[in-house]
């Protein structure tokens, strides 16, 4: 997809959402728990939660439009096993050794478990969506190449929604839903969907205030249930899980629109460099922001909002030097697969 360069700028944004996200969330711990501060704060932080189905959503869009242009099965497992699943288990293994490091935790027992979940550190299960996903994407290849309505690509999305949350809540099935592939089965079906028609993408992209009421209807409807969870209150969950996810399919959606615009502008420069390394921000960042927490000589004395922009620039920068620095070495796809 280097043809399309709003796919770099896409990953840029949704890389820079997820850097504040993580810092947002770990300042939330140092604020009075309701106080007007903690509420702001909070409220960004669960308004920023939609990066995962971001992330996903460009993922199906890319790899559902190099399955139309070509598909050898072969080569499609060949290179999404040196892509995806060799940095993902190299990367698990890196943060267990951190796990055990930071809290001198490692249950071997539970490795299997860890794998196949993502649990191996707590963002690590984006990668194992990404996986399954993978390996989902080439069973809806018919579908893609008859290119149907999208009133099939909405009912397919939203009946495969019900059908796993229904049967998920009577028998629990999955242990974490957040860490199975059809969890975020609207934004895979929407970039599905997209990915059969990049050539009027442009004309459907019009579509964007559609997508802003989607966005803006499902977040006036997620926000104030979220911000429930976080004050540990009981709340209705398919009335969070509904909101959610109308909220975030338009927001990959409204992402996709403003780096489509945004590719045209200088701003395209920045942004895609952050997307070039996206990956490698992902993985490494954690580590950063949880060094920083673990040592607060600095910079927590100089003050909260000091020490909030400390944190944002380091998770951010720390990693993207890094990732430049291997890249220049040739050592990055030993270690993260690109």
């Amino acid at each position: 997809m280097e043809r399309f360069p709003w796919v770099e700028v896409f990953r840029g944004l949704a890389i820079l959402e997820v850097v504040l996200h993580h810092v947002t969330g770990r300042f939330l711990r140092e604020l009075a728990p309701e106080s007007p501060a903690w509420f702001l704060l909070a409220a960004v932080n669960r308004t920023l939660h939609f990066a995962v189905p971001a992330f996903l959503f460009m993922t199906a869009l890319v790899l559902g439009a190099g399955l139309l242009r070509e598909f050898r099965l072969g080569r499609y497992l060949k290179n999404r096993a040196l892509r995806l699943l060799w940095p993902y288990l190299l990367w698990s293994g890196v943060y267990l050794a951190f796990r055990h490091w930071d809290h001198g935790v490692f249950q071997p027992e539970r490795l299997v478990h860890q794998l196949l979940w993502g649990k191996a550190y707590f963002h690590l299960y984006f990668l194992a969506v990404a996986l399954q996903l993978t390996l989902l994407l080439p069973l809806f290849l018919l579908l893609l190449r008859r290119r149907p309505h999208g009133l099939v690509f909405l009912l397919l999305g939203v009946g495969l929604t019900l059908l796993v949350y229904f049967l998920n809540r009577h028998y629990r099935f999955l242990p974490y839903p957040g860490s199975f592939v059809l969890w975020y089965t609207p934004a895979i079906v929407l970039g599905l969907y997209l990915a059969g028609r990049l050539e009027g993408l442009p004309r459907l992209l019009r579509f964007w205030p559609l997508a802003l009421l989607a966005a803006g209807v499902g977040l006036w409807g997620y926000l104030p249930l979220a911000l429930d969870v976080l004050k540990r209150l009981p709340v209705n969950t398919f009335h969070y899980q509904a909101f959610h996810w109308l909220y975030t399919t338009g927001m990959a959606f409204l992402l996709l629109a403003l780096a489509y615009a945004l590719a045209r502008t200088p701003l395209r420069v920045p942004l895609a460099f952050l997307g070039r390394y996206s990956l490698q921000i992902y993985l490494v960042h954690p580590m950063v922001v949880r060094l920083l927490e673990k040592y607060p000589d600095f910079p927590e004395p100089l003050g909260l909002k000091p020490a909030f922009a400390v944190y944002l620039v380091l998770a951010l920068f720390l990693p993207l030097f890094l990732a430049h620095l291997l890249a220049r070495a040739r050592v990055s796809p030993a270690l993260f697969g690109r």
